[in-house]
């Protein structure tokens, strides 16, 4: 019983990790890496106008509620957070190209975090029983190795460093893939395996 008390809580944590916003994450990296790839530069600029954007709509928000709110703790923070995230905001508009750098830093943390993220699902993969789990395991510490790269040394890559974040993307989106294909027949798997190993159990009591 104490096995089958285990199996349910991998099984638990695997259902958490192939909840239905993964897959528009999935799109999202998809779509990301292909723009990125194919049209390097517009994309670039697209990213930091839409950032920017949302920084300094942010910060209008965090404004006005300064000019509207009196009380002291509203004060401090809307002034100075709302003039900071929209100076922070119009900069990435207005200075898109000196900011090349800081995009690659961002994305390269979101790889490294997914990365590390896949790394956690293949143990879980691996308490389910698949036996090729260190396939996943290995490319996603590859994946973490290449955002730490990114997010050290911006300049490394050069002139071609959209494209090396395409690249990324996608292969951080086919792990995603191959993550979440794993962990939903490993649990179909198991659950089917769960009722026998309970009879088994209760015959051998009797």
């Amino acid at each position: 019983m104490r096995e089958e008390k285990n199996i349910s809580v991998v099984i638990e944590e695997s259902e958490q990790e192939t909840k239905v916003p993964l897959i528009f994450q999935i799109v999202i990296e998809i779509v990301l890496g292909i723009f990125l790839i194919i049209y390097r530069d517009t994309t670039t600029n697209i990213l930091f106008i839409v950032i920017g954007s949302l920084m300094a709509a942010y910060g209008a928000f965090d404004l006005i509620a300064f000019v509207t709110n009196n009380r002291n703790y509203s004060f401090r923070r809307g002034l100075t957070t709302g003039v900071l995230i929209t100076i922070i905001g119009v900069a990435f508009i207005v200075q898109a190209e000196q900011l090349k750098n800081l995009l690659a830093i961002i994305i390269g943390a979101l790889i490294l975090i997914e990365s590390i993220v896949n790394c956690r699902r293949s143990l879980i993969i691996k308490n389910l029983g698949a036996q090729r789990w260190f396939i996943l395991f290995a490319a996603s510490l590859a994946a973490v190795a290449f955002g730490i790269v990114i997010c050290i040394y911006p300049n490394l890559f050069g002139e071609v460093i959209s494209l090396i974040m395409g690249i990324a993307a996608l292969f951080v989106a086919l792990l995603d893939i191959f993550a979440v294909f794993g962990l939903t027949i490993m649990r179909g798997r198991r659950k089917k395996d769960i009722p026998k190993e309970t009879t088994i159990i209760d015959i051998n009591a009797k």
